[in-house]
């Protein structure tokens, strides 16, 4: 389980470096994986999360709620220069866009590691769909991250550290879920809690932070993986119970 969260953490890594192997990455292919991260985050959480913590707690929707306001709260306050997904070779304008996004996407990220453990320890095939959809948007977050510090400081190592920074907390996300749901509180209702959380941050990153990219770009290319992501999702769990690897 943890061995994923460790996966997820390389590829923002390898995202950090991938603008420094290639001048110019193709938009169209980050929008790609964007949209297909956004398809299976909205798959996962209206199909799986909700209905899940919605039948083993009826306040449930309280902190999907919480785990909504978080992110929102932290984007427009904590962070009010960050937006996901914006255009990676625009350049930050001033040292406070530059620490605004380093914030916000270390809080993302922290969340990610969460969500990854959370979800294993419900069932492994929700595990391996939240894995995927968060995997396909870790590289994005990655070039997207080294490329705003590259701009303002023009030092790659910089550039890089920025994107381990985002590793690592990856991972401590991880082990934050680990310690909830697994060592200090065993329980149903804990985990319930964590997975309603990561319900609500998955409706607003697919919703207000990969979405207004696709409808954005006007791509039609790009709108079809959104929808060819969804079916995916539908596929992958018709997959994964073939093979009978769900247990809890």
């Amino acid at each position: 389980m943890l061995s994923c969260v460790v996966l997820a953490a390389l590829a923002n890594i390898a995202g950090g470096l991938i603008i420094f192997i290639k001048k110019e990455w193709s938009k169209r292919a980050l929008g790609a994986l964007m949209a297909v991260s956004a398809g299976l985050l909205l798959s996962i959480a209206v199909l799986d999360l909700i209905p899940d913590v919605m039948e083993s707690h009826t306040v449930s929707p309280v902190f999907i709620l919480i785990g909504l306001l978080i992110i929102f709260f932290i984007q427009q306050w904590a962070a009010p220069h960050f937006h996901h997904g914006e255009d990676v070779h625009s350049g930050a304008q001033s040292k406070s866009a530059v620490t605004g996004s380093v914030v916000g996407m270390v809080v993302h990220t922290f969340f990610d590691g969460f969500s990854i453990v959370a979800s294993f320890e419900v069932d492994i095939r929700l595990g391996i769909t939240v894995l995927i959809a968060i995997f396909l948007h870790k590289i994005p977050d990655g070039v997207t991250i080294s490329s705003i510090v590259f701009s303002f400081s023009r030092n790659k190592k910089r550039a890089v550290e920025a994107a381990v920074l985002m590793g690592v907390t990856t991972l401590v996300g991880g082990f934050c879920a680990w310690l909830v749901t697994g060592f200090y509180f065993p329980n149903e209702a804990a985990l319930s809690i964590a997975l309603s959380v990561t319900a609500g941050i998955f409706l607003y990153v697919a919703a207000t932070d990969l979405l207004p990219v696709i409808n954005g770009a006007r791509d039609r290319l790009m709108s079809l993986f959104f929808f060819l992501s969804i079916l995916a999702y539908f596929i992958l769990q018709w997959g994964l119970e073939q093979l009978h690897v769900g247990f809890h």
